[in-house]
């Protein structure tokens, strides 16, 4: 049973951004273009992502686990303006969601270091929602989606 000091998790965002800032298959492809929202013309390619819910694993734990439910969007092309329609990139959207992909399905049992300096636990992440194509009409790129949960906690 818990003894009622537990802390939370740390803020899935920046646990997720620190985990995909360190996975090459991914930063091989977009760098360090990764965050919570798209900036307009931001260079490409561009991952997104953000907490779109989760819960707590087992609140009578020892330990305070999270799952974490993350949509993804990966973006590629050629922004329009200046007269320029917009370039869709589906080949490289589709590579950044199927490095995302196998990052995620091969990740378990990670200690992960935080930009404050403090350390998170990810025991897996688990793939809810494959990768799917989607028509992007306000930006006119390449965008492919997939979801996944991650499951981590604070590293004491």
């Amino acid at each position: 049973m818990a003894t009622g000091d537990q802390q939370s998790a740390p803020d899935a965002e920046v646990v997720f951004r620190a985990w995909a800032l360190n996975r090459t298959p991914i930063t091989n492809i977009c760098s360090t273009r990764v965050a919570t929202r798209l900036p307009r013309n931001a260079t490409l390619p561009f991952m997104t992502y953000f907490r779109a819910g989760g819960l707590p694993i087992d609140q009578f734990s020892d330990v305070l686990i999270e799952e974490a439910v993350i949509p993804i969007n990966c973006y590629a092309g050629r922004w329009g303006g200046n007269g320029n329609d917009p370039q869709p990139d589906y080949a490289q959207a589709y590579s950044l969601a199927a490095a995302v992909q196998q990052a995620a399905f091969n990740e378990s049992n990670l200690a992960i270091t935080l930009s404050d300096n403090s350390k998170a636990f990810i025991y897996a992440f688990e793939i809810i929602d494959g990768i799917s194509r989607i028509e992007e009409t306000e930006t006119g790129l390449g965008l492919y989606t997939i979801s996944v949960t991650m499951t981590y906690r604070y590293d004491t």
